[in-house]
């Protein structure tokens, strides 16, 4: 029988929406839908404010999701073309379907006999406006494609691209550095312009929102390239070496890196320079929706000229920001400008300010902050901020110095912002077993508000579904409801990708992590802790047995009848073997024995020769390197 579905309003997310809800309502009841017809099960449409049942006070950019019973059927509404799209993968839901990891692989498409379900009667706000993903890791043109894809079936809305083209990103995977096992591929400048291209193409299908750069501006003002961190052997000009910030006497780039190279700021033509790119790309790439302005990554590299001594960093990037708003004005772009507050920008501005905050939005970005204490339970010290002593800056691990930072800026600029953080690209090496970071995550999320804070990019690898996706499911769920318990959440995902034997594994993972604790981070520098390593090396005992006890369960599962769960248990079956091999690496690394990096050899020889089966849930390279770390602080060269 003949479903028909109804687009209101001309947009190609909403045909799109249409499209997916067609598709997947067919494969569930084997019924094909249509488009169009004058009586139609689903109506999908934007609705805006005056829309009964909703409140007033909600602008274009906040999601917010209505599915409605109408007619014989429902009203599936957003308050913005990619809401309407929320609305659709919310039914969905409802019918049964799950998306348990990003890929293809992780769908599943319950059997039904018809596409109505009946009884829901759902209007949501989305509890954070800025909910975006960042490219980072090793990632293929498939792999970011099925992340943005599973971002959008999740509430997500905004995807960032860094530097121009995010061109390290691309090569970590497609030239494949360190793994013997898979032959690179060719990636030449085209080939990754391409990629960019179709990465947008996706979003913009979806009404995600749009954004790039970040470092890479400074660079840019030296007619140089800021694609990575590569060290670099170049003949500078004359004109190009004023330019830099003196350190040390010497005007030159910062360890060979034209990406980590600060400018002489206090020189007005650099920094009317540097604004004059920003505005022209602005310009040039009107596909933008938030452009990224921060200054050379890096830290303890700004200038000690008398001029730039005059001031903090931050005030003269106040005055670069302020020449970008006017140049934008002038030329009628209402491109939104995010700008950055990271190591020595975390000292505010003593003098300057943004004389149009409307354009700008703050981005706290502690990348410094260890992650076994979340926001919510800090203690923000009492009394002022360290002196800003420049060039031999200490940065906070703590999280409540790190809130005491965010809110020193907070006294200067009282506009929008959003936490950028770092659990999923190295914490979540750091614990591969994941659940007490996911539960980090959680109470930070939930926090942000108390902070002042209006979202989170997650700075990430795009692949983090290794050994379980629990991590992305918090991410995405607390984000767009952040009342929605930790607990309920860690429930549906486990259960989802496991079945009914889900709570012991989940039990599993919440064991292994309490068992990690004292190692999660490093136990050798700034110095040697003792009492961790000890409680580390018994904790490392236990493990095995755990180990053990998961295999039978896990070998009873991996001919599970629904693909996709099947295929969650064979992950697991790949994560209790590379335990095998990791638990005596790690012990070798409490005790410094020199068997630490030959034992961590093995480990790394399991990911890569096993890298073909894992790669659409495992980044491979980031997980080698962050383990490699271990290695190095064990002798003494972290």
């Amino acid at each position: 029988m003949d479903e028909p579905i109804k687009v209101r309003g001309k947009h190609q997310t909403l045909e799109f929406a249409a499209s997916d809800l067609s598709r997947y309502l067919s494969l569930a009841t084997g019924k094909k839908l249509s488009t169009g017809g004058k009586s139609p099960a689903f109506t999908l449409a934007v609705v805006n404010e005056s829309e009964p049942g909703l409140p007033a006070g909600f602008g274009a950019e906040d999601d917010w999701v209505v599915i409605r019973p109408q007619g014989r059927g429902y009203l599936l509404a957003g308050s913005n073309p990619r809401s309407v799209l929320f609305a659709v993968y919310r039914y969905l839901q409802a019918l049964g379907v799950r998306w348990i990891r990003p890929g293809p692989g992780g769908e599943i498409i319950p059997r039904a006999s018809s596409p109505i379900v009946k009884g829901i009667n759902i209007a949501e706000r989305a509890s954070y406006r800025f909910r975006t993903i960042c490219i980072e890791g090793a990632c293929s043109l498939d792999h970011v494609r099925n992340l943005i894809d599973w971002a959008a079936k999740h509430g997500m809305n905004g995807y960032f691209i860094q530097f121009t083209y995010g061109t390290p990103f691309w090569r970590q995977w497609y030239t494949h550095p360190g793994n013997p096992h898979l032959k690179p591929e060719p990636l030449g400048p085209e080939r990754v312009h391409q990629i960019v291209a179709e990465v947008i193409e996706e979003l913009k299908l979806r009404d995600m929102r749009l954004e790039r750069m970040g470092h890479g501006w400074t660079a840019a003002a030296l007619g140089l390239p800021g694609e990575g961190w590569d060290q670099q052997t170049i003949k500078l000009s004359d004109q190009q070496r004023q330019m830099l910030a003196q350190i040390g006497g010497r005007r030159d780039l910062f360890h060979g890196v034209p990406l980590n190279t600060n400018l002489c700021y206090s020189n007005p033509q650099v920094r009317r320079r540097m604004a004059a790119i920003i505005v022209r790309y602005a310009q040039e790439h009107p596909e933008v929706d938030i452009l990224h302005v921060w200054l050379a990554d890096g830290s303890n590299n700004n200038c000690e000229c008398e001029g730039c001594q005059a001031a903090r960093p931050s005030d003269f990037f106040m005055q670069i920001l302020n020449d970008v708003d006017a140049g934008l004005t002038a030329r009628g772009l209402h491109t939104r400008i995010v700008f950055l507050i990271y190591v020595d920008l975390l000292w505010p501005p003593l003098k300057e300010r943004l004389k149009n905050p409307e354009r700008f939005v703050l981005m706290f970005a502690p990348i410094t902050r260890a992650f076994q204490q979340s926001f919510a339970d800090a203690h923000i010290p009492d009394g002022p901020l360290p002196d800003y002593r420049r060039n031999r800056l200490e940065f906070p691990k703590d999280a409540g110095m790190n809130i005491k930072f965010l809110q020193a800026w907070r006294d200067s600029f009282k506009g929008e912002g959003f936490d950028f953080d770092y659990h999923n690209i190295w914490a979540c090496h750091f614990d591969p077993n994941q659940y007490a970071l996911a539960r980090v995550l959680h109470r930070d999320i939930q926090h942000l508000a108390k902070m002042g804070l209006h979202g989170f990019n997650s700075c990430q690898v795009q692949r983090l579904s290794f050994p379980h996706n629990l991590l992305l499911d918090v991410l995405a769920r607390t984000l767009w409801d952040k009342e929605l318990a930790f607990e309920e959440i860690a429930r549906e995902s486990f259960r989802d990708a496991y079945g009914e034997d889900g709570p012991q594994v989940e039990a599993f993972f919440s064991k292994m992590s309490e068992l990690w604790a004292p190692f999660f981070n490093p136990v050798f520098v700034p110095q040697t802790d003792h009492g961790r390593i000890e409680q580390g090396l018994k904790n490392l005992s236990h493990m095995p047995a755990l180990v053990d006890n998961l295999r039978a369960l896990v070998n009873r599962n991996l001919d599970h009848p629904v693909e996709a769960v099947q295929q969650s248990w064979r992950y697991l079956d790949k994560y209790l073997s590379l335990l095998a091999l990791h638990i005596p690496a790690l012990d070798a690394y409490l005790r410094r024995s020199p068997e630490c990096m030959a034992r961590l050899e093995r480990v790394f020889d399991y990911v890569w020769r096993n890298e073909a089966e894992l790669h659409e849930a495992l980044d491979a390279a980031t997980f080698v390197k962050v383990q490699a770390w271990r290695a190095n602080e064990a002798e003494g060269r972290s």
